[in-house]
């Protein structure tokens, strides 16, 4: 049994409107998340600095991969919240 490509595209159908507001909000919780992650590689680098310690690459991608971690669950959460009817089925 074969679909048809426009069929399902994998996306809810919504207006153009709303479409654009859903794709805006992700770019901004998005934009949120990178911009955490860089802060924080960014206080770490900082910390160290300021120690006179050698630069901790380890500790620098441990301190960006829970941040990224936790970041994206705290998106998940919010988009769920703000956007329910994307995650009903």
């Amino acid at each position: 049994m074969r679909q048809q490509p426009s069929e399902h595209t994998g996306r809810p159908q919504f207006p153009g409107r709303l479409l654009a507001a859903i794709d805006g909000l992700q770019a901004l919780l998005w934009g949120i998340w990178t911009l955490a992650v860089a802060t924080t590689a960014y206080i770490s680098w900082h910390a160290d600095m300021l120690a006179q310690r050698p630069l901790n690459l380890l500790g620098l991608v441990v301190h960006c991969g829970v941040a990224g971690v936790v970041g994206l669950v705290v998106l998940t959460l919010l988009e769920m919240w703000l956007r329910p009817w994307l995650f009903a089925r």
